[in-house]
């Protein structure tokens, strides 16, 4: 979860705490709602303390919340939202070093990974693993587009990524067996994660990492001669 999304949830608790403490009647519904809400902001400030450790401003005003009553709470998360609200939003992927992508679908490409990084933030794992499906589209239709001149996006724009690989190997372009799997196993994720089934299938969130750390590695194979 990000810095952004702990600063919304402990801004919510604390508008529960205020609201039942204005109301006069104790319920066991209100008990249970106000620990609820405390122990929200007990985990969120944890989870802060660990986020911000790069940044020590951030993370300064983290310690104070963490010491904070609730009703200081406030002004300070107002200060840590400013911080993190100046910060762009950096996708996972930005922490690997991406291959010289063809300028013509880099920018579709990062677009995308920002995209599998939220889903993988947020617990999107599905959505995750359907981005990385769309990933290793945008990618083998650029490298048959490069080695043949026909854009296949136009011609025939539901090839699949199975058809890709194995037009790419009618025109000899060979990809290395190993890397051909990996390709085969985003895919057959991403089908059984699209498609519905009479047995419901979410990807674990280990699952949804694997896969996108096997989109990173097809990516840096197929280009990094480019």
């Amino acid at each position: 979860m990000s810095i952004k999304h702990l600063i919304s949830d402990i801004q919510s608790a604390l508008k529960i705490l205020q609201e039942d403490a204005t109301k006069s009647s104790i319920t066991s519904f209100k008990n249970q709602k106000q620990e609820g809400a405390k122990l929200l902001i007990t985990g969120s400030t944890k989870k802060l303390l660990e986020l911000t450790k790069g940044n020590q401003e951030a993370h300064n005003l983290s310690l104070q919340l963490s010491n904070a009553s609730y009703t200081d709470m406030p002004k300070i998360l107002d200060k840590l939202a400013n911080i993190v609200a100046q910060e762009p939003d950096t996708p996972r992927s930005q922490n690997i070093k991406l291959p010289p992508l063809p300028f013509e679908i880099k920018e579709e490409v990062l677009t995308d990974l920002n995209e599998v990084n939220k889903c993988l933030s947020n617990g999107c794992y599905r959505s995750s693993v359907i981005l990385c499906g769309r990933i290793m589209e945008t990618a083998l239709h650029r490298k048959y587009f490069d080695a043949t001149g026909n854009d296949l996006l136009e011609k025939a724009p539901g090839t699949g990524l199975g058809n890709l690989i194995a037009k790419l190997a009618e025109k000899g372009i060979a990809l290395d067996p190993g890397l051909t799997n990996q390709i085969h196993l985003i895919n057959q994720v991403r089908i059984f994660s699209v498609h519905k089934k009479q047995t419901p299938f979410t990807p674990s969130k280990t699952q949804a990492e694997a896969i996108c750390l096997y989109t990173m590695d097809i990516l840096d194979k197929l280009f990094k001669s480019s």
